[in-house]
């Protein structure tokens, strides 16, 4: 009888996601819910300075490989124009000037 063994080994290699290769953050910006976001792969992936950042349930990533998805996205947000606030209003009401003092407890008297 002939006995053949398989063996596996399990590497830790790169960490990826959806088959793109990701790095985990040694830091995420405070206010990441503010940057542009897109729904990738059941979580929302934040748009942060022209990088990806993703969550998952150990941590932070980023994306060292641009997903298709997020690089159409990416590319939309930096050749959208500028958000601009709207004019002032103005009314055609004369502006407010203050008034000047008056002396306080002084009798009139014509000269």
């Amino acid at each position: 009888m002939l006995a053949v063994g398989c063996t596996a080994t399990l590497s830790a290699g790169p960490p990826n996601v959806g088959g793109y290769d990701v790095a985990y953050a040694n830091a995420v910006p405070v206010d990441v819910d503010t940057y542009p976001a897109v729904p990738y792969r059941d979580r929302l992936a934040y748009l942060v300075e022209g990088r990806w950042y993703w969550p998952t349930d150990n941590g932070w990533v980023v994306f060292l490989e641009e997903p298709p998805e997020l690089a159409n996205y990416r590319t939309n947000v930096q050749t959208a124009p500028r958000a601009v606030p709207p004019p002032a209003v103005e009314y055609g009401y004369p502006p407010v000037r203050p008034t000047k003092p008056r002396e306080i407890h002084r009798e009139y008297r014509p000269r």
